[in-house]
């Protein structure tokens, strides 16, 4: 049956609360307002259903989802020159349900692609809410598709993705008889909007647009030739072509991504921006890309349009080498995020299209990669949730190119526009695009002169060349005949290093370690050399040289201390930044610590350790970390690949601290599951993702006084100033004090939740995954290390919640904190029980189960 709805008539007494729309739906709202309605607008998504096809039970859960996310319940009205959120109490809801079973088996399949062309092509005509739609086919008793459709007014790809997934525990609980288990939402989307239309009023995005203006400026109307001259009506009509990419050539790419310290994302479009230099011969290329919008980890669960886009432009002039355009396109996308949260619809006002009917620069070339945790198959009670490639609702730009992960290998697709592209003018772009990534992956310094490129015989009109620019300059590597003689850059430097390890005085050649130096010291001074000299220097180059005069070094700066300057280390272009070695040499089973340097560090110089020791990252300063959206499971994954690099086969012994910790405890088990043995998982503070949850209200009370009171320490011993002690609760930052206070000109800077700002974006990610994260049971052996600011007394577990989770050997030995956090208590610190543990005939105090 079809559900046909109408514009129902709103009651003053049916609005409970009111917000201000975003720039971005102010944007959306104009379009359906000048041009009618338009499938463009539409975010389309379908799932394959597996099992029992209960069309009651899924009607009850999208009604559930429509109370519990009030976008879903949201009306727009304009009052003047303002158009506004109206939230209602209820909004009316219904699944279209189409049987296909009447047709013959070889045609449901058919008829469903059709159906669901239609559906994704199919405007909203109406603004009442619900602005979602559901269609369930049903092929059979047992199979069928779900066609996911909302409008861009109130939702995102993630928004469908996050409904889905609650979609699934609803009717898993429902089908078991129990309440869902979903956190109370501590905001919803009207919230936001509030928050970002003070934040623009009161000049929060003025460094943005600035940034935004300078890399703009000059700009031509970029675009690629097409096919045939655009329609004076267009029929807002989309297409998607794709091909899998061939297994090898996705290896050659990921791992020359990795040796050059670059994200895939970096790597695809640098190797797209090639590919589109080949073509269209411009010097200056510009693509567009999506980022999730939703910084906070309180925006993760809430439905809404936070999708924003940012502009890549890359110079490719002077026919550079392949590796130069790569550093460059990273470089691009690192300061693009950091101002990513300036909307999008802003920067259009500002770059209108030229009058020659194209989309213009902004709205022609976009690119995305897609991993295999937007695409998740869910369970849902009595059936499975299976997704597959969507369909195209209209071309919303002239191509949209796409690398997708799938469980059968990497895909590349583009969705483009029928107006202006023949069909096999997008498949010659997708198979010379897929050419280009394979010859650049295999041979990082040739030319882009030197891809292979084959241009398509076919007429086009004539593309827009956009005006040459400046190449942009490529550092060369600094040696020690390049070491200059720059009293003011050294003293600036020492300066770095004295306010980092807050001492009053560091000689040029002190351990940055041996001062007291952890991994967010070194994460800090690492972002403070950045900003002060132009220049990343790599957190694996600094273990190679932990001294004043070896950063100098890689700066080009004598200290001028009358000594010899000695050749800088080599550059991270010349290492794998993902993997630092501290001990290259030992019989005994090799360490491999998870992000966390500085006790592995200090393990590394203790007398008669003879194992080799290495750290394995996914993140540093400067660089973006790529773990946005991933499971904690896939991010083990990764690092996992990692591992292997260094180790292949076991036996292993694994350290992490606190979130790193229970990573190191899921890539444990993934070794474990592949046939591996893992001798030993050390940990330090690690708590089990529920464990807080489990707490009584007094237990949790008393944890907060104990944390309080250490922080209060810190700032007393000096190692932590005021600032820093309110920035690592949440409250001042949900409240917007921090915001506030920058913008009065009282602080600076609003101060990081983790303690380093450099960190803050990839250890929040990561404590969201954790806290996504349920532990399967561990029956290895596990050492558990806490240090005195971890809940300890009556009713507190000592392992922090493992109880009957790790099932084998647990023991629990109390530290003294790491580094100078603290006074040293009257405990050994985690490097010397950890060497104990490991030695034969160690002995060390412990709580033992």
């Amino acid at each position: 049956m079809s559900v046909t709805r109408h514009e129902a008539t709103i009651l003053e007494d049916d609005i409970v609360m009111e917000f201000p729309a975003t720039p971005a739906q102010r944007h959306v709202w104009l379009k359906t307002r000048t041009r009618g309605a338009d499938p463009t607008l539409n975010v389309a998504a379908r799932w394959h259903i597996e099992g029992s096809i209960d069309l009651p039970l899924l009607e009850r859960a999208w009604r559930l989802l429509i109370d519990r996310h009030e976008t879903l319940r949201t009306r727009f009205a304009e009052r003047g020159a303002n158009l506004l959120q109206l939230v209602l109490s209820s909004a009316p809801f219904s699944v279209r349900h189409v049987d296909l079973r009447h047709l013959p088996p070889d045609r449901r399949a058919e008829e469903a692609e059709r159906l669901g062309r239609e559906e994704a092509a199919t405007p909203f005509l109406s603004m009442a809410p619900p602005l979602l739609r559901i269609t369930v086919l049903q092929h059979d008793d047992r199979y069928g598709d779900m066609l996911l459709t909302t409008h861009h007014l109130v939702g995102d790809c993630w928004s469908n993705l996050l409904l889905v997934k609650e979609l699934c525990e609803i009717c898993e609980a429902i089908t078991a008889g129990r309440e869902p288990a979903l956190a109370e939402l501590p905001m919803q989307f009207g919230d936001y909007a509030a928050w970002q239309e003070a934040w623009l009023a009161e000049g929060g995005a003025a460094a943005s647009e600035a940034y935004w203006a300078h890399r703009l400026d000059g700009l031509a109307d970029f675009a690629v030739p097409v096919d045939r001259v655009p329609p004076a009506v267009p029929t807002k009509r989309g297409d998607i072509v794709g091909m899998m990419v061939p297994a090898e050539t996705m290896t050659r790419a990921l791992a020359a991504a990795r040796d050059r310290g670059a994200t895939f994302f970096a790597f695809g479009l640098a190797a797209l921006t090639a590919t589109l230099n080949r073509w269209t011969r411009h010097p200056d290329i510009l693509v567009t890309t999506q980022i999730a919008g939703r910084e906070e980890l309180d925006l993760e669960a809430i439905a809404g349009p936070f999708i924003n886009t940012i502009a890549l432009r890359t110079d490719c002039a002077g026919d550079p080498a392949f590796a130069d355009l790569l550093d460059g396109v990273l470089g691009t996308v690192g300061e693009a995020l950091e101002h990513g949260a300036l909307p999008f619809e802003l920067l259009q006002e500002r770059h209108p299209p030229q009058d020659n009917g194209r989309r213009g620069a902004l709205n022609g070339v976009n690119f995305q990669v897609l991993n295999s945790a937007f695409l998740k198959d869910s369970e849902a009670g009595s059936f499975a949730l299976k997704g597959f490639p969507s369909l195209s609702p209209g071309a919303k730009r002239d191509l949209d190119v796409y690398l997708v992960e799938r469980t059968v290998g990497w895909r590349v697709q583009c969705e483009y526009d029928p107006d202006l592209f023949d069909r096999e003018s997008v498949e010659w772009l997708l198979h010379t695009y897929v050419r280009i990534m394979d010859a650049a992956a295999s041979r990082p310094g040739v030319r882009l002169s030197e891809l292979p490129f084959a241009p398509r015989e076919v007429p086009q009109a004539p593309a827009l060349v956009a005006p040459a620019a400046p190449p942009v300059p490529v550092a060369a590597p600094v040696t020690a005949a390049a070491l200059v003689a720059d009293p003011d850059g050294a003293e600036r430097l020492l300066a770095i290093w004295r306010d980092v390890l807050r001492r009053d005085v560091v000689a040029p050649d002190a351990n940055f370690f041996a001062l007291g130096g952890d991994s967010l010291r070194a994460a800090q001074l690492l972002a403070r050399a950045e900003a002060g000299f132009g220049k990343r220097v790599g957190l694996a180059q600094l273990f190679r040289a932990p001294t004043p005069r070896g950063m100098a070094a890689l700066f080009g700066i004598d200290l001028v201390t009358g000594a010899e300057p000695s050749p800088a280390p080599p550059t991270d272009a010349e290492d794998d930044w993902q993997v630092v070695p501290l001990r290259e040499e030992g019989a005994g089973t090799p360490i491999i610590g998870i992000n966390n340097i500085g006790v592995l560090h200090a393990l590394s110089q203790m007398p008669g350790m003879d194992r080799r020791i290495t750290c394995i990252r996914m993140f540093e300063p400067g660089r973006p970390h790529g773990i946005a959206g991933l499971t904690l499971e896939e991010i083990a994954s990764r690092y996992l690949a990692i591992l292997r690099r260094v180790q292949p086969q076991g036996p292993y012994i694994l350290f992490g601290a606190c979130v790193h910790g229970v990573l190191a405890y899921e890539i444990a088990q993934q070794l474990r599951h592949a046939g591996e043995t893992v001798e030993l998982l050390a940990v330090a503070n690690m708590w089990h993702p529920t464990y807080d949850q489990r707490l009584t209200f007094t237990q949790r009370w008393r944890m907060r006084f104990s944390n309080i009171a250490a922080n209060l320490a810190e700032v007393r011993g000096g190692q932590k100033t005021w600032l820093g002690f309110f920035g690592t609760y949440s409250l001042p930052h949900r409240l917007g004090l921090f915001r506030a206070a920058k913008r009065l000109g009282l602080i600076r800077a609003i101060p990081p939740r983790t303690g380093a700002a450099a960190q803050e974006d990839f250890l929040m990610t990561l404590m969201g995954a954790r806290n996504r994260y349920v532990p399967a049971q561990y029956d290895g052996r596990v050492v558990q290390l806490t240090t005195p600011d971890a809940p300890s007394g009556h009713g507190f577990q000592p392992s922090l919640g493992w109880e009957g989770v790790i099932t084998g050997p647990l023991s629990v030995h109390k530290v003294r904190h790491d580094g100078v956090r603290l006074p040293a208590e009257d405990r050994p610190a985690t490097e010397d029980v950890i060497a104990a543990v490991l030695a034969p005939a160690g002995r060390v105090a412990t709580a033992t189960r």
